[in-house]
C-alpha cells in the first residue's frame, strides 16, 4: 500500500535499497538551498519511455499533487517541473542533518502504474534519469524503481508562472498559490479568478477558494490555467452482519499526507459509517493497531469479494460495503 509520511520520517529510510549515482554535478549551491524557487527539477525518460510523466510530491509548494511534467523544448526525452519555492538539502533535527526527500516520479495518478522510490535531494543535483542494468530496471522490495542516475542540466532559468496545489478536487476550502519568478523588465504577473479581471502581484501570493474555480496565470505571453472542483464530502456505509464491536477505518493514499486509523460511528443493527474529507483508499480492521488489528473483508452488498481490498473512495462519493472476518 502507499504511505506518504513525513518528511523527517521519510528522510530516514535505508538508502542500501535504493541505488543513486550523481553524474556531473555542477551546480553551487549555497545556505542549504538545492532548489531554489523558480528553478527546474527535470526527469530523463530516455529508458523509461513512459507515455504520462508526473511529478508526485508532498511538500514545499505541494499538497499530494500530481503534477504533468513538461517536455522540456530542444531536449530528448527531458520533461520538467518548477519548484515553487527554495527547498533545503536537509534539515537539521536534534542537531543531525536530515537529508530531504519529498517527491517521486510515476506514470499513473492512480498508482496502477510503475513509479520511482522516493527521490533525494542533493546540493547540484536537479536532473533524475532511471536506468536499466541488464535489460531491466532494478526495483526494491515495494516494487519501485531504485536505480536512479542524479545530475545536473545546466538550462538558462526563463520566465515561470504557476499556481499550487496542481488543478484538483477539494471539500473543504483551500489555500492557493500563485508565482511568478525570471520576470523580464516592465512584464507584471497577474492572476484571475474565473471570468474576474486579472489582478496583479509581485513573487507570490494566495488566496483561499470555497467554490469550484479556474485559476488563471500570467506574465507576457506565458499562461497557466488550473481548476479546483468543489466537491462533498465522501460517505462510507458498512454493514457488519453478527458484528457488535468497533470498526476502524485506516485511510491512506488518495490525498491523504497522514495515514491514520478512524473510528466509524456504530448506528446499531451492524451498520456503520464514516464520512471522508476528500478521497483516500481504506482498510477496515476491528483495532486502531496494527499489531492486533484484524482486517476486514470486503464485499459489495450481493456477498461478492471486491477484486481491490484497498478501494479508493473520491471526494463526493457515497459507497456501500458488506464487511465480514
Amino acid at each position: 500500500m502507499k504511505k506518504i509520511i513525513s518528511l523527517l520520517l521519510t528522510a530516514v529510510i535505508a538508502f542500501s535499497a535504493i541505488t543513486f549515482k550523481s553524474v556531473s554535478a555542477s551546480a553551487a549551491v549555497t545556505d542549504n538551498i538545492a532548489f531554489k524557487a523558480g528553478s527546474r527539477i527535470y526527469f530523463d525518460n530516455t529508458e523509461t519511455q513512459w507515455d504520462e510523466i508526473y511529478f508526485y510530491a508532498w511538500n514545499y509548494g505541494y499538497y499530494v499533487d500530481f503534477v504533468p511534467m513538461e517536455a522540456v523544448e530542444g531536449y530528448e526525452n527531458l520533461y520538467s517541473v518548477v519548484v515553487p519555492v527554495d527547498v533545503p538539502a536537509y534539515v537539521e533535527v536534534d542537531g543531525v542533518n536530515i537529508p530531504t526527500e519529498y517527491f517521486l516520479f510515476t506514470n499513473s495518478t492512480t498508482w496502477s502504474g510503475q513509479q520511482t522510490a522516493n527521490m533525494p535531494v542533493e546540493a547540484g543535483i536537479n536532473t533524475y534519469t532511471p536506468v536499466k542494468t541488464d535489460g531491466d530496471f532494478t526495483f526494491n522490495a515495494n516494487g519501485f524503481i531504485a536505480s536512479v542516475d542524479l545530475s545536473y542540466t545546466d538550462i538558462p532559468a526563463q520566465t515561470e508562472v504557476l499556481a499550487t496545489p496542481y488543478s484538483k478536487d477539494f471539500t473543504d476550502p483551500i489555500i492557493v498559490g500563485v508565482y511568478a519568478f525570471n520576470l523580464p523588465e516592465g512584464v507584471t504577473a497577474t492572476y484571475k479568478l474565473n471570468d474576474a479581471e486579472p489582478v496583479e502581484f509581485t513573487d507570490s501570493y494566495s488566496f483561499n477558494i470555497t467554490e469550484t474555480t479556474t485559476v488563471t496565470v500570467a506574465a507576457g505571453d506565458i499562461s497557466k490555467t488550473y481548476t479546483y472542483t468543489k466537491k462533498s464530502y465522501a460517505v462510507i456505509t458498512a454493514y457488519a452482519e453478527n458484528f457488535t464491536g468497533d470498526i476502524y477505518v485506516y485511510t491512506f493514499g488518495g490525498d491523504r499526507i497522514w495515514p491514520s486509523f478512524n473510528s466509524m460511528q456504530n448506528l446499531g443493527d451492524g451498520l456503520y459509517t464514516y464520512v471522508i474529507n476528500g478521497s483516500a483508499r481504506v482498510i477496515f480492521t476491528t483495532t486502531a493497531d496494527w499489531n492486533t488489528a484484524r482486517k476486514f473483508t470486503i464485499r459489495d452488498m450481493d456477498g461478492n469479494v471486491l477484486p481491490d481490498q484497498e478501494p479508493l473512495v473520491s471526494a463526493g462519493e457515497e459507497v456501500t460495503y458488506a464487511l465480514t472476518l
